[in-house]
């Protein structure tokens, strides 16, 4: 069991903090694509909208705060996963509990190493790994990418005759699995992404794999942790898919290293955690 060595923290304190984690590290807020593409750069990775409940802050309450909007939808966000992948700024996609996240390209590799299929496109085709549907999905994407949404899903129903659940199912997994990822798209009438491969798309340093899977998930943790800015073991459970049991093992060992601490906040049962410093 881990001690609370951090002491109890006032609610209204770490209410503070998290509102200031809705703007950038030196006060500013969130107004445009630039300061857009800092705050993912500052964050590591960040939410397009909510995440359900969880303690972390995302782009669109960011933009509605900083134009001080009582709006519940930005939608400049909502074009900004559009344009700030095809400009190349950061990566985005559904990468967490099937939720739109933006990835910074110095996080991306972390990610890709925990959840990331790491063979070339050409073999993965032939590894019998993928379902039919998520097979012809890749297969149009690296021939026809990037390729625009609606596009894709007409190709791949002429392939397979797949379902509109089934072809949705096959572009989740296929950007969890790091294979394919938003390369731009249009918000004009309804909002659809282009979509490219992964490894057609992404930087070359960003696809670097030179971290050890203990390595990948000690900077994710660290850096969830210093965006909460506090959490418990259950919400970083919740944000990576992870069981309980082995959230708290990472954030037991990073807080023996001295990286984060333990500690609670008032009038709340539940033990958690901080970056030191």
């Amino acid at each position: 069991m881990v001690e609370d060595v951090g002491g109890a923290v006032s609610a209204d304190v770490l209410q503070e903090e998290r509102r200031r984690k809705l703007f950038l590290a030196d006060g500013r807020g969130v107004r445009s694509e630039a300061d857009a593409t800092a705050y993912v750069n500052e964050r590591g990775f960040v939410h397009l909208f909510s995440p359900g409940g969880l303690p972390w802050p995302n782009v669109s309450d960011a933009e509605l705060r900083a134009r001080g909007s009582l709006e519940t939808f930005s939608l400049e966000v909502w074009q900004w996963k559009n344009t700030l992948p095809a400009a190349k700024r950061c990566a985005y996609g559904h990468y967490l509990r099937n939720r739109g996240v933006f990835i910074s390209w110095q996080f991306f590799p972390a990610f890709r190493k925990l959840w990331g299929l790491h063979e070339s496109v050409d073999l993965v085709l032939e590894s019998g790994l993928l379902t039919p549907v998520e097979r012809h999905v890749l297969q149009v994407v690296a021939v026809r990418g990037p390729i625009r949404s609606r596009e894709l899903r007409r190709e791949v129903q002429a392939l397979s005759g797949a379902s509109k659940r089934q072809y949705q199912t096959a572009l989740r997994v296929l950007q969890e699995r790091f294979l394919i990822t938003v390369a731009g798209g249009s918000v004009a009438g309804f909002s659809m992404h282009d979509w490219d491969l992964v490894e057609r798309h992404v930087p070359p340093e960003a696809m670097t794999l030179s971290l050890s899977e203990d390595e990948a998930r000690a900077q994710l943790v660290c850096q969830a942790v210093a965006n909460a800015p506090f959490c418990t073991a259950r919400e970083i459970g919740l944000l990576f898919g992870w069981g309980r049991k082995q959230a708290a093992a990472v954030l037991g060992e990073l807080t023996e290293s001295g990286v984060i601490s333990a500690g609670s906040v008032e009038e709340q049962r539940d033990l958690g955690y901080r970056l030191v410093g």
